[in-house]
Parts: structure tokens; sequence; C-alpha cells
């Protein structure tokens, strides 16, 4: 448990800010302090550890022998956004990547667990990605996942204590409570990097992100790789956000495709190069199209709540936590048939709206 001296010093560094949810205050890390991550959530004294942010090896082979000294499981990376689940005082909350009440999950965690659990293990922190078409963060989502959100559990720690629980551990405590879990692939050793390159293939094939590589033992070393796949899909979902995104965005996934390729050229399909062209041409294209009916490139939400109130939280939270330059706008809320509440909202991007807006009334550039 940590000492309240700790917070009060992260407070006064400006490394931790006071939060406020539906009537619960808690203290966020903005920044990593004391031993504990950037995210860790601070209630009546006790701690949510933060996830740790997680190295991405670009050469498979080397990045083995160079990370890894034991044994590991390779599981699969959903894509998603990545949640903290806990019960505090009789309430089951969603905590996001930073350390903020997520409305959204909180509001569908009975759809998407048996909340059981955390009567049996009352301290137990879940960490999952919660990803569907339905998602109210991200664009893209994994291939098998058709309709609205699923939950997937792919850590488990315990509060005050900033360590995972060993991956034969917690398979098994998912599986006694009938909890969603990532897939799992099986375990390897750095000589192996022949048979997880395999495995990765056939992710790519299905369109799936990629691995999360776990190292057993105490250092608990993680690494993630991903397919060819996903960074076309990266590409096609961002590209009409071409000027309102940096430019890593975009020059870090081409790296990594080159990578990929060169160290795997068994990846390297025939229609490889046709899709990725597609992927950077297709959504500004697209994006000029509906400007001239819009006079805006956007993309487009919708995301179902259990409970107004909850909708409505989630849009304060959209305007109180901005995306870089992103406008937020909400077009509606309305309740469905089935009674869930659905919020509609637009993510705008300015630079790109306004060039695209220059360009199509006839404004000149000069090169």
């Amino acid at each position: 448990m940590p000492e309240a001296s700790l917070v009060e010093d992260a407070l006064a560094r400006n490394k931790a800010r006071h939060e406020h949810y539906a009537g619960l205050d808690y203290v966020r890390l903005t920044d990593g302090f004391s031993g504990w991550p950037r995210g860790t959530v601070f209630l009546d004294g006790r701690a949510v550890p933060g996830y740790p942010s997680i190295g991405r090896v670009l050469n498979l082979e080397q990045g083995l022998a160079q990370h890894f000294r034991a044994p590991f499981h390779a599981e699969e990376k959903i894509d998603g956004f990545n949640v903290r689940l806990v019960r505090h005082r009789g309430q089951d909350l969603a905590f996001s990547r930073g350390g903020f009440v997520c409305p959204f999950t909180t509001d569908r965690l009975p759809d998407l667990i048996d909340p059981a659990v955390f009567q049996a293990e009352p301290d137990l922190v879940l960490c999952a990605e919660v990803a569907g078409p339905g998602n109210p963060y991200l664009e893209g989502h994994p291939p098998e996942i058709h309709e609205d959100v699923a939950l997937l559990v792919f850590d488990l720690m315990r509060w005050d204590h900033a360590e995972f629980m060993a991956v034969e551990e917690r398979r098994a405590l998912l599986q006694e409570h009938g909890l969603p879990e990532v897939p799992y692939h099986g375990r390897f050793t750095v000589d192996q990097a022949g048979a997880l390159r395999e495995l990765i293939a056939g992710l790519d094939a299905r369109g799936v992100e990629g691995v999360v590589l776990k190292e057993e033992g105490d250092r608990r070393k993680r690494a993630k790789y991903v397919t060819p796949a996903s960074v076309v899909q990266d590409l096609g979902a961002m590209g009409d956000a071409l000027l309102d995104l940096p430019p890593e965005y975009f020059t870090n996934r081409l790296m990594r495709l080159v990578l990929i390729l060169e160290e795997s050229p068994e990846l390297d399909r025939e229609t490889l190069r046709a899709e990725l062209g597609a992927a950077l041409i297709d959504p500004l294209l697209n994006a000029a199209r509906e400007h001239r009916e819009t006079h805006k490139v956007a993309h487009h939400f919708c995301s179902r709540f259990r409970h107004r109130a909850n909708a409505e939280r989630f849009a304060e939270h959209l305007r109180r936590v901005p995306q870089s330059q992103i406008h937020t706008t909400v077009r509606s809320l309305e309740q469905a048939a089935d009674g869930y509440w659905e919020l509609r909202f637009d993510r705008v991007f300015p630079r790109i709206s306004g060039l695209l807006g220059n360009f199509l009334s006839g404004g000149q550039v000069y090169d």
C-alpha cells in the first residue's frame, strides 16, 4: 500500500492530478513516479497500478535473442483500447491507460464480463482490451468482432502491486471464473523464431494485429510484434487525417512494414503493394468527396450505452480529454428500440478539412 506522502509528493511535483467521476474522487499519475507507472490510480490510500508501455521489436530473430533469456508465451495482440477493471466500494470501474474512469466501459461492464469474479477476488485488477466496431476511441477492430464491442483480458494484477500474474496462473484463474481472454498461441524459446514467423504468417492472413510475447520468470519481460496487415489497416484507418497526425504516425508504420518484409519475405504477398496504395489514397479521395457535401473531414462513431447518464458523462469526457488538435462534436443521443442509448459523434480533422476546403474552392498552391 503506497504511503500518503507519496501521493502528496506526486501532486506537489505536478506528476499527478485530482480527478472526479460521478461522486468518486481519486488521484491519477500523469507521469511515472516513485516506481509507479503513468496512469496509476490512487483510491482511499490504495493503488491501482498503471499499465506500463511494452517495447516493440522490428526484427524478430534479433529481438528475441537480445531481449529474452527464458521461454516465453505468445498471445494475440488485439486492436482495441486498454482498460483496467476493479471493484471499489461495491462499484465496478474501468480505468483508461491514462488513469481516467472510462464512462463507456464502466457502463458496459455487465455486458462484457461476469462481475462475480470480484466477489471471489476483491483485490484483482483485470487488464483488458475492449475492441469492436462500436468502440468509441479507435477506427480499427479485430476481424472476428463484427458488431458492438467485446472485452478480452490479457493480464492480471493486484491492488498495490505493480507486477503481473504469471501467464499460467492467469489463464487458470480466468478459466475458473469463465472470463474472456485473448487467444493464446503457445510457449516458445528464443531459438524458435522460425516457428513464430509461421504463427505470424497465419495471423497476418486473418488480418490480426500481431502478437505480444511474455517471458516466464521474475523479469516478466515483454515485447510486441505486428503483422503487415495491421500496418496497412492503420494507414487506411487514418489516411484522411494526413495533416492532423504527426508525420511519425505514417513514417514509423512504413518502416515497420519494410523491416518485417526484409526479415520475412514470405509475408510479401502479391497484393500487398496494391493494398498499401489503396490505404494511402482511398481515405484521402473519399475525404475529398465527402468534403464537397459536409465541408469537413471527420470520422463518425456510434457507441451504445446502458444508461443515458453514462453516455452524457462520456460526451463530457471527450470534451475534457481532447485528442491532439482533433475536434469532437456530438451529433445525437437517442434511445434505441432495445433500450440502449446510442451516442453518435464525429471526430473532425481541422487541418485537412481547411486544406481541402481551400483546394476544392479553387485556391492556389505554391510548391
